[in-house]
């Protein structure tokens, strides 16, 4: 398994504990997870969990983000996922 199909499998694992509130499935489909966020694709999901994908920081951080999570750990330095969106905000504003 390479190290791209680990993050995918773990980012698969991640959304299969997540409820669907739109579709009659145990867990959030790709589609669903899309739905909930700007800037990610059923498509960018779907190539990340297969392991094909290389997701930028900002992908990543979005990710998290859709699958409720508060913070991540890259490098053993936690990232706070609300304050980075804030800072890309603020970036994007300029």
């Amino acid at each position: 398994m390479t190290e791209k199909e680990k993050l995918g499998k773990h980012l698969l694992k991640l959304r299969e504990k997540i409820s669907s509130k739109d579709y009659n499935k145990e867990h959030i489909s790709q589609q669903e997870l899309a739905d909930n966020n700007i800037g990610l694709t059923k498509h960018l999901i779907g190539t990340v969990e297969r392991g094909e994908a290389n997701p930028t920081l900002d992908k990543l951080i979005y990710l998290a983000k859709a699958l409720n999570l508060k913070a991540i750990n890259l490098f053993e330095i936690d990232i706070n996922v609300d304050k980075y969106i804030k800072e890309l905000d603020k970036i994007d504003n300029l």
